[in-house]
C-alpha cells in the first residue's frame, strides 16, 4: 500500500499540477493510506498483539485530524474548529496562517491607500487623448534601468500585488484576463517630461530631473503624429507609466512565469488653440 503511495507521489513531481489541486490529491490518497493503518491495528488486536494494535490506533486518528484540517484549507473555505496549526507553526519557528494573511491584507490596503500623483499634475478625463511611444533599443534599456531602480527604492512593487498563484489564477478566470504583471497594470515614473528636439517629441524620464533618460518618442497622438496634432492642440504630457516586467499566464494545469522587457506607456493631455480672432479679441480687452 505504502509503495502504490510513494508512486503516486513520484509520479505527480512529473507533471505540472496546480499546487492546489496536487494538495487535493494529496488528503485523498493519504485518507487511503490512513484508513490502511487502521485496517493493520485491527488485524495485531485480532493476533493478541494489543500494544502495536493501539500505537496503529494512535497515529491514526493524529493522522486523521490533520487529513480532516486539510479538508477544510483545500476543499472548503470554511476556518476549520479546534485547528493547532498556528501553534505548532510557532513552535517550529515559522509564520502562523493567520499573521500571514493579516499582513497581506494590510499590505494590499496600504497599497490601495498610496496616491501616485503624477509629476506633471492631474488632468481631467475628457482632456486626455490616447498616445503611443516609440522606443528603440536605447531608449529600452534605459527603460530596463530605470525599472529596477524603481524596484530597488520600493517606488514599484514586484510581487503581484501580495497575491499567491492560487489567488493570482482566481483572478484571471474571474477577470478574463490573459496574464497579470509582477508590477500590475503599471507604475507612474517618478519624474518625466517631453522636450522637442531635431523634430521629434521625445520623452524622458528619471528617479528625479537630475537622472533624467530617453525612454522613446511620441509615435502618435490621437490619429495624427505629434507635430499635426500640436496644429489644432496645445499638447501636454500628461502620464508616462512603466509596463511589463516578469508576468504570470495560466498554463494547462498551473500558472507559468515569463520574464518579458519592460516598456513605456504614455498619455497626452491637450487643449484647443484659439483661432487668431479670439485672440485679438482678448487682447483688445
Amino acid at each position: 500500500m505504502f509503495s502504490i503511495i510513494d508512486m503516486i507521489n513520484h509520479y505527480l513531481g512529473y507533471i505540472n499540477v496546480n499546487l492546489k489541486l496536487k494538495n487535493r490529491i494529496y488528503t485523498i490518497v493519504g485518507f487511503v493510506g490512513n484508513f490502511y493503518m487502521l485496517y493493520l491495528a485491527y488485524r495485531f488486536f485480532e493476533n493478541g498483539r494489543w500494544l502495536r494494535g493501539l500505537g496503529f490506533i494512535a497515529v491514526f486518528i493524529i493522522f486523521l485530524y490533520f487529513l480532516i484540517m486539510n479538508i477544510y484549507y483545500y476543499f472548503t473555505t470554511k476556518k476549520a474548529p479546534f485547528d493547532i496549526s498556528p501553534k505548532i507553526e510557532k513552535i517550529l519557528g515559522g509564520k502562523p496562517r493567520e499573521a500571514i494573511e493579516n499582513e497581506n491584507l494590510r499590505n494590499r490596503a496600504n497599497r490601495g491607500r498610496t496616491a501616485i500623483v503624477p509629476s506633471t499634475g492631474i488632468f481631467e478625463k475628457n482632456s486626455i487623448l490616447p498616445a503611443t511611444i516609440k522606443s528603440n533599443q536605447s531608449d529600452l534599456h534605459n527603460i530596463q534601468q530605470l525599472a529596477e531602480q524603481m524596484i530597488q527604492n520600493n517606488f514599484a512593487m514586484a510581487d503581484y500585488e501580495g497575491l499567491s498563484d492560487d489567488e493570482i489564477l482566481n483572478h484571471l478566470q474571474e477577470s478574463n484576463e490573459t496574464e497579470m504583471n509582477a508590477i500590475g497594470q503599471g507604475m507612474p515614473f517618478p519624474y518625466f517630461e517631453l522636450r522637442e528636439e531635431d523634430g521629434e517629441a521625445n520623452v524622458y524620464a528619471g528617479m528625479n530631473q537630475m537622472s533624467l533618460v530617453r525612454i522613446g518618442k511620441v509615435a502618435s497622438v490621437g490619429l495624427s503624429d505629434y507635430f499635426s496634432a500640436k496644429k489644432q492642440y496645445e499638447l501636454y504630457l500628461a502620464q508616462a507609466v512603466l509596463i511589463g516586467g516578469q508576468r504570470k499566464f495560466a498554463g494547462r494545469s498551473s500558472l507559468m512565469t515569463e520574464e518579458a522587457p519592460y516598456q513605456a506607456k504614455i498619455q497626452m493631455a491637450y487643449k484647443k488653440r484659439e483661432d487668431e480672432t479670439t485672440q485679438v479679441r482678448r487682447k483688445s480687452y
